[in-house]
């Protein structure tokens, strides 16, 4: 193995890791939610921060190149990169971490558009343009799987310190680098021809960081997997790009729409996971990663022309650009729905506890205990703790009643986290689609790509029956005005249990609430304070239950 060879794997490494950055954290987003007391705009903005910075900085970064020149450049970016992973890994706050990771963009970019030249990657079918693809495409898809590795093992700040060595011996690399046989300038570009394709790249790379983003989401924070096993479950998606960029056959126009299809269509389908079991994800992340190695390939390099850094910045611009409005689109929306779906997860589990079987003495006082502590980073783990602490209470028929109340609270609970996830994926989805749009092939070889899309579009159909055929009961919440079937227990207690649940439903009808709203009222502060926002009125107070008896 030569010593240019070497050289060149330590910068199609480092563009590898610069292109992963933008993903490799997302498995350590959990961990910062709760160890830097973050939001969930808070920690995607340790994703937004750096894509940002490298959107704007590509292009700069380009012109600075052709002062320094690539070997200059590349050698002060990288180090500035592994200076700015050293200052993320001791990062004491959120505010400091995203200033670090402004720092590591801005020496990303300086190294990319370096390593374009120094690797020779404008030259089609050379061993460096090789390297550049795959780093790219290795880079995006197997950065989250990387991360969360790392993130079970060591710390989430094990993530930058492991970034720091790739990068000082890249620093060295393109410091001894020669650099590829200087090329005629390529022609100027077809404006209007590159509006399409361009759009399509930006869409179709937004897309797949939002997939990835949103998944590792469900399923450390949502569905409670440890990162090591979330970083498995995400590995099918690389594993499924590098094999589907192998295809180098056949039109581009329609390798691109094609990928960009599949993309769609994986998306969409886990918008509809039917059980929350990671196996459920291998298919739509199978089509999701093949669309990936397919269409950026074909966007990047063909459709597009890569031939020298000037343009390259332009298409990782273009890239970055589009991940980064996702993001902050994303964001808010995922943020406001888990709010959203954490309510309605322990409204319906309070009407899961009170129409159960149980004692009615254990139940009334159980149903706000159990669900109302279920947070918005790590709900189901919350779930799980208050279950198995609540436990004691219960003996002999009694138990068995309330391990099955905890498992259709579980499920209620899983119900709310995929209805939070779904209007993120679905939007991510319709993105990948629009791209598809914007590089429909020539009206001959259309009638093959409708085909394809017939196909992988019945994989999201399909999940979405599943889902209403064998995914959780859903806990529909009742008029407390209308007459109601009460759980039948027997005895006294039956009859005083019917009496408390009725005065509930006398007492919620006359607020205009629900009875699982009033229960959670009576029970927490909080609540409280949001019902009497919400209606008026505060629950807790004794005249006004006594109001709401006598229905004045």
């Amino acid at each position: 193995m030569g010593e240019g060879y070497r050289t060149r794997i330590a910068l199609a490494a480092a563009a590898a890791l610069a292109l992963a950055d933008a993903s490799v954290v997302t498995l350590a987003l959990p961990r910062l939610l709760t160890e830097l007391d973050a939001t969930v705009e808070g920690v995607a903005a340790v994703l937004v921060v750096y894509t940002v910075v490298m959107a704007l900085m590509l292009l700069p970064a380009e012109r600075l190149r052709r002062v320094l020149g690539s070997r200059v450049l590349g050698f002060a970016a990288l180090a500035l990169f592994a200076a700015g992973s050293i200052g993320c890994a001791v990062a004491p706050s959120l505010e400091a971490l995203l200033v670090l990771r402004g720092v590591q963009a801005l020496g990303a970019a300086g190294a990319l558009v370096s390593a374009f030249e120094l690797l020779g990657a404008g030259m089609e079918g050379s061993s460096g343009r090789r390297l550049w693809t795959e780093a790219a495409v290795i880079g995006v898809a197997a950065g989250p799987a990387l991360g969360g590795v790392l993130t079970q093992l060591f710390d989430w700040r094990a993530i930058f310190v492991v970034q720091v060595p790739v990068a000082a011996v890249a620093a060295l690399a393109a410091w001894r680098a020669r650099g590829a046989a200087p090329q005629p300038a390529p022609p100027p570009p077809d404006t209007r021809a590159r509006r399409g394709p361009l759009a399509a790249l930006a869409l179709v790379s937004a897309a797949l960081t939002a997939v990835l983003f949103l998944l590792v989401l469900l399923l450390v924070a949502g569905w409670n997997l440890s990162p090591l096993a979330a970083a498995i479950a995400v590995s099918v998606l690389p594993v499924a790009a590098l094999a589907a960029g192998r295809i180098r056959s056949g039109d581009v126009r329609s390798r691109a729409a094609t990928g960009c299809v599949l993309v769609g269509a994986g998306t969409l389908a886990l918008a509809f996971l039917p059980l929350a079991s990671a196996w459920w994800t291998v298919v739509p992340q199978a089509l999701a990663g093949a669309g990936m190695g397919l269409s950026l390939p074909a966007l990047a390099g063909r459709l597009l022309p890569e031939r020298d850094s000037r343009e390259a910045a332009r298409l990782l611009t273009a890239r970055h650009a589009g991940i980064a409005v996702a993001l902050v689109a994303l964001a808010p929306i995922i943020s406001s729905s888990l709010d959203s779906a954490t309510f309605r997860a322990r409204e319906r589990g309070v009407a899961v506890v009170l129409d159960s079987p149980l004692p009615p003495q254990d139940k009334i006082a159980l149903a706000p205990d159990l669900l109302a502590s279920v947070s918005t980073d790590r709900p189901r783990h919350t779930l799980a703790e208050e279950v198995d602490r609540n436990r004691s209470r219960f003996s002999g028929s009694d138990l068995k009643e309330y391990d099955r109340l905890g498992e259709r609270a579980d499920d209620v609970l899983v119900q709310a986290v995929k209805e939070a996830f779904r209007t993120a994926f679905l939007i991510s989805g319709g993105l990948a689609l629009l791209a598809a749009i914007f590089v429909l092939p020539a009206a001959r070889r259309r009638a093959a790509l409708a085909r394809v899309a017939a196909i992988a579009l019945t994989v999201p159909l399909l999940y979405g029956v599943l889902d209403a055929s064998i995914g959780p009961e859903p806990v529909h919440i009742a008029d407390p005005c209308k007459p109601r079937k009460s759980p039948s227990t027997g005895g006294i207690t039956g009859l005083l249990q019917d009496q408390a649940l009725a005065t509930l439903d006398q007492v919620a009808c006359h607020f205009g609430s629900s009875r699982e709203e009033l229960v959670l009222a009576l029970a927490d502060k909080g609540d409280a304070q949001r019902y009497k926002e919400r209606y008026g009125v505060d629950p807790r107070s004794a005249g006004i239950i006594l109001q709401g008896l006598i229905g004045h």
